[in-house]
């Protein structure tokens, strides 16, 4: 009774995107649902790929191919999937695959951690900041989150404006930021810093050192996901670690080449990007076989954060779990976080709780979440 019997796609639009400009808010909906009615769910988003793009893969492409199947062959139907990555997008994968394990989870009536092997109950959280245009707004929120009982912020510094807005931001408004960030917590909150791909090879080695003297965590990003030869001369030059890998292509399949030639100190990924958590297990337990360590990225949206969660708990060299506040400038919370939940994840002296309840363990607000929908497919 575990063969697969329905499979919905929707997408789901908020009345009020959490920042004008981001996608935050919208997301399709996937269900799959079994012949003994047992559902498992995923909300389908994702870096760079439209999430109308990716429920239409899902509609048009996979849910022929999963009608009839066993709900519960987790592995074959991955394989199967990722054999037309190509054509499907790795973000239409994950979404499945999140799917199906939250019916694994349900079926067996324990959390998806406890069947990967849960490694820990607990995790400390980081909050990652979102994009804003001044040095004071980093210090800002950084001492908000600190007096809420966080010990972990990351930066995303003002020059990726070059990236998503066309402007030119110059290197010392980035310097700036992490010096005044890290004077206004104190030694003993951790910082770390994330630059996606905007800065030259000169200006990385030189926000690097920087960094080193600040006494920041690790360096996230700082080249393109395709340069790794830049990354292999970073690390021959800067004693900070790198923390790279988190938008390259190809899946768990890609990280071979970066451990190989010794181009960053961390392994990353997420469920959305990587193609779901059977993947992103795979990663994961790459790093611990190489004993690298494993940061796990931002879900893109709440169930995302729920299944990366899930993950987490079963993976040792984990050091923190990211939570991205796609908020505006000033103003401080963690609804897009938990958007589209009925609980939120639970979070407690700047520690995330593992998932208690079946399956991935959320409960949904399904009021909330078909009030917005826009589209079925």
């Amino acid at each position: 009774m575990t063969r697969i019997a329905e499979v919905r796609v929707a997408l789901h639009k908020s009345a009020q995107p959490f920042v004008p400009g981001t996608t935050a808010g919208t997301f399709a909906v996937l269900t799959i649902v079994t012949e003994s009615g047992v559902e498992g769910t995923a909300f389908v988003s994702g870096a760079q790929v439209p999430p109308e793009a990716s429920a239409r893969a899902i509609a048009d492409i996979v849910r022929p191919q999963l009608i009839g199947t066993n709900a519960l062959d987790t592995g074959i139907l991955w394989q199967r999937l990722w054999q037309q990555e190509r054509a499907l997008g790795s973000v239409a994968i994950g979404a499945v695959d999140v799917a199906l394990w939250d019916i694994v989870g349900k079926v067996a009536g324990l959390p998806v951690h406890r069947l990967l092997g849960t490694a820990r109950t607990t995790i400390p959280v980081y909050i990652s900041s979102w994009l804003h245009e001044r040095p004071e707004d980093y210090v800002a929120e950084a001492l908000h989150y600190r007096a809420a009982g966080f010990t972990g912020y990351k930066l995303h510094p003002p020059t990726q404006y070059r990236s998503r807005a066309g402007r030119h931001v110059p290197l010392e408004v980035d310097i700036r930021t992490a010096r005044l960030v890290r004077e206004a917590v104190g030694p003993d909150m951790t910082l770390m810093s994330d630059s996606p791909g905007v800065y030259t090879y000169e200006e990385a080695l030189k926000f690097g050192r920087v960094l080193e003297e600040l006494d920041y965590r690790w360096y996230e990003d700082p080249l393109p996901p395709d340069d790794i030869f830049g990354y292999e001369r970073l690390r021959r030059h800067l004693h900070i670690p790198i923390l790279a890998t988190e938008m390259t292509n190809g899946g768990p399949y890609n990280y071979a080449q970066w451990i190989l030639r010794g181009a960053t100190d961390y392994l990353r990924g997420d469920v959305a990007f990587k193609g779901g958590i059977t993947a992103l297990v795979k990663i994961a337990r790459t790093s611990e076989v190489f004993r690298l360590g494993f940061e796990l990225h931002d879900g893109f949206n709440a169930l995302g954060n729920v299944a990366g969660a899930n993950v987490v708990m079963a993976i040792p060299n984990a050091g923190w779990f990211e939570v991205l506040t796609v908020q505006p400038t000033g103003t401080y919370g963690l609804d897009n976080f938990s958007y589209g939940l009925a609980e939120p994840l639970r979070i407690e002296g700047g520690l995330l709780y593992a998932p208690t309840g079946p399956g991935l363990g959320a409960q949904i607000d399904w009021e909330l979440i078909r009030g917005g929908l826009v589209a079925e497919f």
